[in-house]
C-alpha cells in the first residue's frame, strides 16, 4: 500500500478536557481528494484545525498522531507548524471575505502572507498574484487586488481565499465548507475550481462538507462523522453506492435533488 501523505493515526481531540473526537484513523494520500462529511458539530472542522494547530488553548490533541512527512503534526514545536502552515498546508475559510481584514487591500494582505515564507518584492508578490488569478478565472486581476474585500462578491471572495492558498504551493489543501455561503451557482464554480486544483496540479485536498452532491463531484475517498466518531470510511463508490452505515444512508437520502414533473 502506498504510504499516505497525511495519517491520521487513532486521533482524539479534547476541549477543556473533555473529548469531541474520539479515535480517528485515516490515510490522506498523495494527489486525492478526501472529503469528511457530517452534519454540524460533528467533529469535522475539529480534524482539520488539529492538522494545522489551530484548535486553541482549549483544545489540543490528547491522544495518537497526525503524522505528516514522518513529523507528528501534534507533537511540533509553535514555530515549525508556521513554518508548515501556508507553504506545505493552506487552508480555504467556509467565508474567505471574513477572514481578510475589511480595511486593507486584498494585495497589502497577501504581500504580508506571501513575505511571512519568504523573501519577496511587492512587484513579484503581485505579478504571482496576478497570475494565479488569472488562472483560477479571475479575468480583472489589477481591480481585485485593488479593491477592499467587502468590494467583492461572495464567489469572487471564494476564489480570491483559493488563489492566497495556492500561491503558497502547498502540498495539502484544507478547505472547510468553502460553499455553504454561497449561491448554487457560485458554489457549482468553486467545487468546479477545487476540482480543477486537484486535477491540473495534483494538490492533495481535504474537503469538508455536508453536501453529499459536492461530495460525489470531486471525492476519491470519503470519511463519515457523527458526534466525533467515524461511521465509515471507504472510496466514494464504496460509500455513495453501497453505505455500510445507517447514517450514511440517512445523509444520501438527505440530499435534496430535482425531479421532473410526472417522475
Amino acid at each position: 500500500m502506498t504510504r499516505p501523505l497525511l495519517d491520521f493515526d487513532h486521533v482524539e481531540v479534547s476541549f477543556d478536557g473533555t473529548s469531541v473526537v474520539h479515535d480517528v484513523s485515516f490515510p490522506v494520500l498523495e494527489g486525492e481528494v478526501v472529503c469528511i462529511v457530517g452534519e454540524s458539530g460533528s467533529g469535522k472542522s475539529t480534524l482539520v484545525r488539529a492538522a494545522m494547530g489551530q484548535l486553541g488553548k482549549r483544545g489540543c490533541v490528547t491522544r495518537g498522531d497526525i503524522w505528516y512527512e514522518g513529523e507528528s503534526l501534534p507533537d511540533l514545536p509553535a514555530r515549525r507548524m508556521r513554518q508548515l502552515c501556508g507553504s506545505d498546508f493552506a487552508l480555504v475559510f467556509q467565508d474567505c471575505l471574513a477572514s481578510l481584514t475589511p480595511i486593507r487591500r486584498v494585495a497589502d494582505q497577501i504581500f504580508e502572507g506571501m513575505s511571512a515564507h519568504r523573501k519577496v518584492s511587492r512587484e513579484e508578490c503581485d505579478r504571482l498574484a496576478s497570475e494565479m488569478f488569472e488562472r483560477l478565472g479571475l479575468d480583472d486581476s489589477k481591480r481585485v487586488l485593488a479593491s477592499y474585500p467587502f468590494e467583492l462578491s461572495g464567489g469572487m471572495g471564494q476564489r480570491v481565499g483559493i488563489a492566497i492558498a495556492l500561491l503558497g504551493e502547498p502540498r495539502v489543501l484544507f478547505a472547510d465548507e468553502p460553499t455553504s455561503a454561497l449561491d448554487v451557482i457560485a458554489q457549482a464554480q468553486v467545487v468546479e475550481l477545487l476540482a480543477r486544483v486537484n486535477r491540473e496540479w495534483g494538490t492533495t485536498i481535504v474537503l469538508v462538507t455536508h453536501n453529499m452532491a459536492v461530495v460525489e463531484a470531486v471525492a476519491d475517498h470519503v470519511l463519515v462523522l457523527r458526534d466525533g466518531i467515524v461511521e465509515e470510511f471507504g472510496t466514494v463508490q464504496q460509500v455513495l453506492q453501497a453505505p455500510a452505515a445507517a447514517y450514511t444512508r440517512e445523509l444520501i437520502s438527505a440530499t435534496p435533488r430535482l425531479v421532473a414533473e410526472g417522475e
